[in-house]
This record gives structure tokens, sequence and C-alpha cells, in this order.
């Protein structure tokens, strides 16, 4: 349980030392007025989570009742008004993704997610297997022509655009420092006119809350470079939120600002 996480933490920050120190680097180039004490404390916050966010999300597949029950939407009936028809459902590695991903297919969504494959060809099928489980699909970034047609078809596409991406991704600002994001929301809000929906899944104890954003409005002035980069840079504000909010619950440990 939480007490074998957290006992497991001083070992994880050893062996994997030099994903540790990347964290405490992003930690504090994002907040800089805070002491190391407190940077530290939110970096060994970000392991237990890592590994309790990963535990559960295996214990819940297997339970739909438990997604049900602990995963709770903060205001249903926004969440119901703004996810209908075709819809890119925007979040981010904060809380529980996976979890969120598997609430909105209970809820009865027709619903696809936008995934990376994993280098290991074995675990990348065993994982895919896990997230279709429950009757959601999982599209690759590179099946264009699939994704499209889905939004088209009026359903549900979820996207998380908080990692690191270099091929096509524009260098916007994200917590304070430029860094290579996917413009593909604007595009796909661009050739089908979905809606955009920004939706997190937060732990809050044993419980999980889900929060519903207004819907995102691109604005397009006929420059597509540069409405690219505004709403996308825009799209990282609301998702900046989130993270400044529950910093302990977010990915520090990527390396967001890598160089192309």
């Amino acid at each position: 349980g939480k007490l074998a996480i957290k006992a497991l933490v001083p070992l994880v920050r050893f062996l994997l030392y030099k994903r540790h120190r990347m964290m405490l680097k992003n930690l504090r180039l994002t907040f800089p007025g805070k002491s190391r004490q407190e940077l530290m404390s939110i970096a060994s916050r970000v392991w237990f989570n890592v590994g309790w966010g990963f535990i559960d999300a295996l214990r819940y597949i297997n339970s739909p009742g438990k997604i049900l029950t602990r995963v709770k939407i903060k205001d249903p009936e926004k969440f119901r008004k703004l996810l209908s028809g075709k819809t890119i459902v925007v979040s981010a590695h904060v809380g529980n993704w996976e979890i969120l991903a598997q609430r909105l297919v209970l809820e009865g969504y027709k619903f696809g997610a936008v995934v990376r494959s994993l280098r290991n060809r074995a675990v990348d099928r065993k994982i895919t297997v896990i997230r279709e489980s429950l009757g959601g699909r999982a599209f690759l970034e590179h099946q264009v022509g699939k994704i499209f047609s889905w939004l088209k078809n009026g359903d549900i596409l979820y996207i998380l655009p908080d990692h690191h991406i270099a091929e096509g991704g524009l260098r916007v600002d994200f917590l304070g420092r430029p860094a290579f994001t996917s413009p593909i929301i604007t595009l796909l809000n661009k050739r089908t006119g979905c809606k955009i929906v920004p939706v997190f899944c937060v732990r809050n104890g044993r419980n999980y809350e889900i929060y519903t954003e207004d819907e995102f409005v691109p604005h397009y002035t006929g420059n597509l470079r540069q409405d690219m980069s505004h709403n996308t840079e825009g799209i990282n504000k609301v998702i900046e939120k989130y993270i400044r909010t529950f910093p302990e619950q977010w990915m520090w440990l990527h390396n967001r600002w890598k160089e192309k």
C-alpha cells in the first residue's frame, strides 16, 4: 500500500538519480521562490504519486465499479454539456490521466486517445490491450487519417500535449520557458470544427476528482503559423494552471524542455 510506496521512494530516487536531478532542476526553474527543502518535498511526493497512480490505474481497470465510485466529476452538468458531439478532450500528465480515460469510456462516450508507442513492442501491445479493455480506442500519433475520421464522425478524442515533441513541434512558452509542443489540437480544430475542452483528473486522498474547464476557443487571423503558436500556447496556459496548483502530481522527471 501507501507505506510500501513511501518506503521505496528513497530507493527509486537513488536508482533513478539522473531523473531525480532533472526533476529538481525543472522544479527550481519553475518555482524560483521555493526553498530547496520545499522542492525536495515536492519531488518526493512526485515519486510517490507516480507509483501510486500506476498501481491505481492497473487496479481500477479490472474494477470499473471503483472508477465510478472513486472518480468524482466535480461539475457533472458542465461536464456533460461540454462533452457532446465531436470534441477534443485536452488533458495532461497530472493526477491520473489513464483513469480519466477509463472514466470517460464508462460515461458511455465513443472515446479514442492519441498515444505514443513505446520502444518495447511487447510492452506497448500489452498496454494497448489494457487501455482498450473497457471499450476505448488508442491511436498512434502518425495515424492522422484515422484520427481525422474519428473526430469527423462526432466522437471524443483525448490528447495530452504536455510532453516534449520534436517532429512538427512549435517552440512556445510552457511554465515560463520555451518548449517544443505539438500544434495538433489547433490543426484538428481548424480542419474539423471540433470543440476543445480541457479536463483534468487529480488525486484527492484515496479518490480522484475530475475538473472541467470552459471550452477553449482558438483565435484565427489567417496566418496559420502564428495562429498555431498562439493557440498552442493558450492551451499550455490552461494546463499550467493545474500543474502549479498540484505540482506534486505532474511528471517533472520528463525532460519537457529538451532542445530539438
